[in-house]
This record gives structure tokens, sequence and C-alpha cells, in this order.
């Protein structure tokens, strides 16, 4: 995998198109798109500190094994802290999707088209939350492709049931086990029926495909574009991917990596990172700055009153420095 760094936002876009254009020439493929996500410092899987940027991409939950035990918890306290805010959200993926983009940690992480947007968060523009000590990290803008054939509705299967996750136990969740994840399904019926039908309602062996297909299909990761129902999601652009696990929601830890981008069996099948812009940590005022005159500042990746506020004054703060 080719490794890039600048200290400009030209040098991005150069090295950052150049990633792309060797893609499509090595491995071209009908109906694939390409992703940007921008993160200010090398996150890695708990417990793995030597682990490196090509197989190194997770979601915010799995950042620290405390969130997903607490995953349950961790929806619930949002919910009722704050029902008001998910009173539009209908189903499971929505209220997931505003959570992560709130900045709770969800099984969701989000991508974008639009590699200023990648930029702007790999270079602490998120001021209002940025990471400790981040500011002296370099970042990364992780150049992902997605395959059609790992591209899911909103309202598919198989995102319904990641998004169920969080109401269930870790103990509950065993896929590998062939009832294991009755618990799943049973939270499901509150939004979609159809999964609580049993091998009477339904005839058996098509009933057995489809179980054998969800405990399958929940031990990889999947990407889809979610419904625009708020400012802050129409903001951002792109889609998320949704990470699925393992028996007690032990992490996936896929790698999104070449190798394993044609292999069924491995949990980034269809997806994968083809390369990366590392951000020289000394540019990134510099990059900021920059990435105003490409429409870039704080109050329009964050159109909340409370953020966009903070960002104006963040703005004025540095006019001296």
């Amino acid at each position: 995998m080719l490794k890039r760094r600048c200290e400009s936002v030209a040098e991005m876009v150069d090295e950052a198109l150049s990633i792309i254009f060797d893609e499509q020439r090595c491995n071209p493929e009908e109906g694939a798109e390409f992703f940007f996500r921008g993160e200010p410092s090398n996150y890695h899987h708990p417990g793995d500190p030597h682990a490196v940027l090509e197989t190194d991409f997770i979601s915010y939950l799995d950042r620290e094994r405390e969130w997903v035990l607490h995953e349950r918890d961790l929806y619930q306290e949002a919910l009722r802290h704050n029902i008001v805010s998910f009173y539009d959200d209908t189903t499971m993926v929505e209220r997931l999707a505003r959570m992560q983009h709130y900045r709770l940690p969800t099984r969701f992480a989000d991508l974008s088209m639009n590699m200023m947007l990648a930029a702007f968060f790999a270079a602490d523009g998120e001021q209002v939350t940025k990471s400790a000590g981040s500011e002296n990290e370099d970042g990364y803008v992780r150049i992902i492709k997605v395959s059609p054939k790992k591209m899911k509705s909103f309202t598919s299967d198989i995102i319904t049931a990641i998004a169920h996750l969080p109401l269930v136990k870790p103990e509950d969740i065993r896929p590998n086990d062939e009832d294991g994840l009755e618990v799943l399904r049973y939270e499901i019926t509150n939004e979609r029926p159809g999964f609580s039908m049993n091998m009477r309602q339904w005839e058996s062996s098509r009933m057995q495909q489809v179980e054998e297909q969800l405990r399958r299909e929940i031990q990889h990761v999947w990407a889809f574009k979610p419904i625009l129902n708020n400012r802050r999601i129409r903001s951002q652009g792109g889609l998320f991917l949704a990470f699925g696990c393992g028996d007690n929601k032990e992490s996936l830890k896929p790698s999104f990596s070449p190798r394993d981008y044609n292999d069924e069996n491995k949990p980034s099948y269809g997806i994968k990172q083809i390369g990366y812009v590392q951000i020289n940590s000394r540019a990134k005022p510099d990059i900021i700055k920059q990435l105003r005159y490409f429409g870039m500042p704080g109050e329009n990746v964050y159109p909340d009153l409370s953020d966009v506020c903070v960002s104006i004054g963040n703005r004025f703060k540095q006019k001296g420095k």
C-alpha cells in the first residue's frame, strides 16, 4: 500500500487523486465507489498499540472495550437524556446514525465523498471535541473503495440487525451458534415483525437459509447511505460503514486490506483501504486555514447553533497566531 504525506491542501489532493487513479488503472471494477475518512491521529484496536495504518480502521465503539461492554447503556442513556431529539427517527438505523453524528460511540463509521471534509477532520478541524494530544500527532485521510456487492439500503435486513445490536447484551450475541441471535431477532420485532417468524410460520428450509445468512452477514462490515433526515447528516454527506461482531460482541478486527477484498469469508470483503494521505502535525493549522477557501469552516461542517458559535470563536482566536 502506498504511503503518502503532505503539508498543504494542494499536496493532499494531488496524492489522493494519484492513489485513486492508480487503483482505477490497476483494479478496474464497475460500480465501485471511493470515499474518504479523516482522523486526527492513528486510532488502533485496544491492546494492539503496534497496529499499522493498513490494518487499523475501526469503529468509534471499538476504540474502547468498555464501550463495547456497555453499548446498551450508552444507547439508553443517550435516549433517556434527550428523547426529544429522536422524535422524528422512526427506525433504529436513523437513531444510531444521529447518535453517531453527535459523537456517541456506535457501530457506525462515517465516510464522505468530500475529500476536503476528510481533510478538515484529519487536520483537527473538529475543535469542539479535539482528541487529547492529537494536535501533536500526524493526521490521516483514509481512501476507501467500496464494491457494489457490499453496498446495502438503509432499510436492508442486515443494516437493521446491526443497528439493533445496542439493545442486546454481549452474552446474548452468538452468531456461531444455531440459535445465537434469538434475542436480537426478538428485539427487532418491535420495528420489523417479520424477523419474529419461526419455523411453523414459514417454510422450514427457507427460514433456515435466512437465519444462516443473518448469522454469516452479521460477522461482516457493510456500507449504506443513510436517510438525510437532519442538518448534520446532510452537511457531511457520504455513507456509513456498519460494523457487525462475533460471539459476545467481540470485534471483527477487519483488515480492509487488498488481500481480503475478494475473500467472502473475511469481515472486510468488498471494502478496502487503497491508501492514505498522512498530514504533518505541524501543518494542521495551515491546512485548516487553507480549507476555508474550499468551503470548510467549522460552521459549515457542524451547522448546529452551539457548534457554529464555538467554531466562529475559535476562528477569531486563531487570527493573532
